[in-house]
């Protein structure tokens, strides 16, 4: 015992002091460490969205030039007057317009830097003005475009609509590095009858205007920019091609987990922060004058992330040899614990203020992007609580036309509503004075011609410690969407001869239905109809008089079946009807009666085709019903055909069920 005391109270000597310093360091650093990365994390997010803004702007600037450039007058009226066929010569006022496009062309590259070729496509795809080369007068076209993706695309646009191509490897225009990432702005060039006179196609430097995004000046930051399939879009600043085009699972798996699962976020992965956000230039493009803008189907949305090295405990102990040698002396002197927290507590300070003034200069990058609130392509208006404007831009002032003294402090933003859409407005207005702080409605303003304009408004609550300010909205000019909604709404899901809907009509009903017998439990079946040789009436009395036979078969059917249940027609001579709440006996009810009425009501085709003017026709059915649990109706069509071929290959004119 006597000589292990000495050893056992040099353990505690050597134990007790390090058991001490660990119990003290072990709250600082874990402290320490989650400020870091807390600071880490707003550090991301604000290097983010300031990505994401300046991206968006040297975007938005290369639409509306592209869409300026093709309202030029001198454009279209070259256009006009160019000859398709080769001829010796051309007139004066061609040559001269020519000169001028080319110059103008020469002017835009050189002063914007970031096109590296501009080029003016006829409608039937030949090159007829470019940067690339100053030719002599006459020339021929020499560039054909009509198979490219981009002339194709922008041929079927309407005036202001855009189609941008994803990011490719294309020709720089720098014969030193001759293949770089570029993407293709095309839109259609049309006069003021509206006929489409050709193609301007931009092509951009893609890597000039992502080497001056805030990543390629932050050291300790990675961007990522992918498509909706993942592949790698932003150029390395280095070799442009080596990551260009690749898939992103090749280098981070995990962050486009994360960016394919949701929209924006910012998430933890292994040793790095990664903060991201989606962008879909087809969709969110309401910065530029753009109308409409397309891309390749299955590349839209981008996401844009922003990966920073977490910090941890071995990085902070490495990030300062000093703070190293202090710990070290402090285990091996075993002195007091205090000296070290002062030291400890001093540098935690100094690390707080550089990840103070890190965020603020981060702040600072967000706030040079120019402010477009009162030329903005959209309306802003601000109201207090009481609905009153205290804040509108000039676009909605024109819009409303209106002088800003006239509405600003003096109007209820209510009044400018029409009372069909106030009551929508009001709850909007409601829900951002309530807990949400936040509505958005679609509403209709009262111009001061009397006209009427439709607009989304989207607004949300600016609350301090006082309480509610006043109310932020965004207002959206609708009219041309609404429009153009209502057109192809009505184009897309109705079959134009017999004004039945069509097939992506009965897929969208089967959606809703299929979603409600899940959630009810009603049972929900399925007919499949076709008529017993068509083909022979149509090879007999020709297809107008079989145009005539189907107008009355669903005249007739939609006399037979009941309201609710949705009769579309297939293709051909091929219907199904689609019934909620309905078993197998009530189907087989309703099919059967269909078929008998059918059989006994001949379809009226004139007497110039019969003596009676009536032309007798019958129908096959199959009857099947739509399983739970099934994703689509795709299976259920396939049983209801089975069901049909089977009545069609026992004689015609029969029903027949076909079991799940």
């Amino acid at each position: 015992m006597i000589i292990n005391l000495p050893w056992a109270r040099l353990t505690l000597a050597v134990l007790l002091p390090v058991a001490l310093v660990t119990l003290t360091l072990t709250p600082i650093f874990t402290s320490h460490l989650e400020e870091r990365i807390d600071g880490t994390r707003r550090s991301a997010e604000s290097l983010l969205s300031s990505e994401y803004d300046l991206l968006l702007r040297g975007m938005n600037e290369s639409f509306n030039q592209v869409l300026a450039t093709a309202e030029y007058p001198l454009l279209q009226r070259f256009l006009s007057r160019r000859d398709g066929e080769q001829t010796p010569t051309w007139g004066l006022a061609a040559k001269d317009d020519w000169e001028q496009l080319e110059a103008l062309f020469d002017t835009l590259l050189t002063h914007f830097g970031r096109y590296t070729h501009l080029t003016v496509v006829d409608t039937e795809g030949r090159e007829w003005v470019a940067t690339s080369t100053v030719p002599l007068l006459p020339r021929p076209p020499v560039v054909d475009h009509g198979a490219t993706p981009a002339f194709r695309q922008a041929m079927t646009l309407q005036a202001r609509d855009l189609y941008v191509s994803p990011p490719r490897l294309g020709a720089s225009g720098n014969e030193q590095e001759p293949v770089t990432p570029v993407i293709d702005m095309a839109t259609p060039i049309v006069d003021d009858q509206g006929e489409r006179l050709g193609v301007l196609l931009f092509t951009l430097d893609w890597s000039q205007l992502t080497a001056s995004l805030p990543h390629a000046r932050e050291s300790q930051a990675e961007a990522l920019l992918v498509d909706a399939q993942g592949e790698w879009l932003l150029p390395d600043t280095v070799h442009a091609d080596e990551r260009f085009g690749q898939p992103v699972t090749e280098h981070w798996p995990a962050a486009w987990s994360a960016m394919s699962s949701y929209n924006q976020g910012t998430v933890t992965l292994d040793d790095h922060l990664l903060a991201f956000r989606s962008h879909d230039l087809r969709t969110q493009h309401y910065r530029s004058q753009a109308g409409m803008i397309i891309s390749d189907p299955g590349t839209q949305p981008w996401r844009l992330g922003i990966l920073m090295q977490q910090p941890s405990f071995w990085g902070l102990l490495k990030e300062n040899p000093v703070q190293l040698l202090a710990i070290a002396l402090v285990y091996l002197l075993s002195v007091a614990c205090g000296v070290f927290w002062v030291l400890s507590n001093h540098r935690l300070r100094e690390l707080r203020q550089r990840a103070l003034l890190f965020s603020r200069e981060a702040r600072q990058y967000a706030s040079e992007v120019q402010d477009l609130y009162e030329h903005a392509p959209c309306g802003y208006h601000s109201l207090d609580s009481d609905g009153r404007v205290v804040k509108m831009n000039r676009t909605e002032l024109e819009w409303l036309g209106y002088r800003a003294d006239e509405v600003i402090g003096e109007r209820h933003y209510r009044d400018l509503v029409t009372p069909a859409t106030r009551e929508a407005f009001d709850a909007a207005f409601r829900q951002v004075l309530g807990k949400g702080q936040e509505g958005s409605a679609e509403c209709e303003l009262l111009c001061r011609d009397s006209s009427r304009l439709p607009v989304a408004i989207q607004a949300t609550a600016q609350v301090t410690e006082d309480g509610f300010q006043y109310s932020r909205a965004t207002v959206f000019d609708l009219s041309e969407r609404k429009a153009l909604e209502a057109r192809l709404e009505r184009r897309a899901l109705t079959d134009p001869l017999t004004d039945l809907g069509n097939r992506r009509y009965l897929e969208g009903q089967a959606a809703m239905e299929m979603a409600r017998a899940e959630r009810s439990g009603a049972p929900l079946s399925l007919i499949a109809i076709d008529l017993d040789h068509f083909k022979r009436i149509n090879d007999t009395y020709g297809h107008d008089v079989g145009d005539l036979v189907l107008q009355a078969f669903a005249k007739l059917a939609r006399q037979v079946l009941r309201d609710g249940d949705v009769l579309c027609r297939m293709g051909g001579e091929e219907f199904a009807v689609l019934l909620p709440d309905t078993n197998r006996e009530q189907a087989l009810r309703v099919a059967e009666r269909l078929r008998e009425t059918v059989a006994t009501n001949p379809a009226r085709v004139g007497k110039d085709t019969t003596e009676d003017g009536t032309l007798a026709y019958t129908a096959s059915l199959g009857v099947t019903l739509v399983s739970a649990g099934e994703s689509t109706l795709k299976p259920a069509i396939k049983r209801a055909d089975q069901g049909l071929y089977a009545a069609k290959g026992t004689g015609r004119n029969r029903v027949r069920w076909q079991a799940t």
